[in-house]
């Protein structure tokens, strides 16, 4: 049989959907997922219903996140990743992120860019104050206000918003986060945290998905998921507040928010404003739709040449300097 080309191997960039198109996550918990010809599933056991096994549609899912009592084969975690989606490590109820894994098939035009404005004070000054303006629906009013001007109005805005949902769903609100104490938490709490950990979980799987960094963030730093704050912050009063509180008088909150948070993000159509809203605050000027399929430089390296820019790799260049 004739080798095919290395290209032809594995699926390029061109090959998988865009994850702006893609759905936003799938849970697993309590099941062994595997890959057979038919595809991805995952095999569910119990003493009622025996062995059940549910096909996962993995090229159209953005997010696969594995929760506790959950084993991958590694067959399935490469056709997850080869089908351009992202295994995200979580604790139950999608309530605590421990890590993701991504493909490999990557261009780094968005991470170089997003490097660069993040290492000069000034156009990272500028990347923030578009974050900003962006979760204001009257730009006028943040125009021509400052980072801290800004981080002001945002504590208001998010203050106020806190405020009407607790008089919404008449449910008196303190928040109090403990990871280690989750289930000492009372229910909104509960359901906000489980929401927020979705959110944060989508936006880091779309951020690896189009080759950003998660670590580098324009507002928030010195995490490894800094820019995933920075972005899902964006959505969290369109999204995971509301949501929170309207399942926190449900017998399960963590449950009810989590299939809740599912149906608003399809609804939303959240992969595609987060993917549009990290290009838009990295390059204004980036046309909506362009900039994540694979080209002729993407997955080929190149020496960098501070003098002559990238260089052909797998070239001897040692008759080109004179070496002390």
């Amino acid at each position: 049989m004739p080798k095919l080309p290395s290209k032809l191997q594995r699926p390029t960039l061109a090959m998988l959907p865009r994850v702006s198109d893609q759905l936003a996550f799938v849970y697993v918990n309590m099941a062994r997922v595997e890959r057979d010809d038919n595809g991805v599933h995952a095999v569910f056991r119990t003493e009622e219903r025996g062995v059940e096994r549910v096909y996962l549609p993995t090229a159209s899912i953005a997010a696969t996140f594995l929760g506790p009592g959950t084993s991958i084969t590694q067959p399935a975690s490469a056709q997850i990743l080869r089908d351009g989606g992202v295994l995200i490590l979580s604790g139950e109820a999608g309530a605590h992120f421990h890590g993701a894994v991504a493909h490999s098939s990557l261009t780094t035009k968005w991470l170089h860019l997003q490097a660069k404005q993040w290492a000069d004070d000034n156009q990272r000054t500028e990347v923030a104050k578009r974050l900003y303006r962006l979760r204001f629906t009257d730009h006028s009013l943040v125009a021509d206000k400052t980072i801290d001007q800004l981080r002001g109005m945002e504590g208001h805005r998010v203050k106020n918003a806190y405020r009407a949902m607790s008089q919404r769903h008449g449910i008196p609100f303190k928040r109090a986060y403990n990871p280690q104490e989750f289930d000492q938490s009372d229910p909104v709490n509960q359901a906000l945290t489980t929401a927020n950990q979705l959110l944060y979980g989508i936006v880091h799987s779309t951020l690896v998905a189009i080759g950003a960094s998660p670590a580098l963030g324009f507002i928030h730093t010195g995490s490894q998921y800094s820019f995933v704050y920075d972005i899902a912050d964006l959505y969290k009063l369109d999204v995971a507040v509301p949501q929170a509180f309207a399942s926190a008088k449900e017998d399960d909150p963590p449950g009810a928010v989590r299939r809740a948070m599912r149906e608003d993000m399809r609804a939303f159509h959240l992969t595609r404003r987060v993917v549009a809203d990290i290009q838009h605050v990295l390059d204004p000027d980036h046309q909506p739709g362009s900039g994540l399929r694979e080209t002729d430089e993407d997955g080929i390296v190149h020496l960098w040449s501070p003098d002559r820019g990238p260089l052909k790799a797998g070239v001897n260049y040692g008759n080109d300097a004179e070496v002390g």
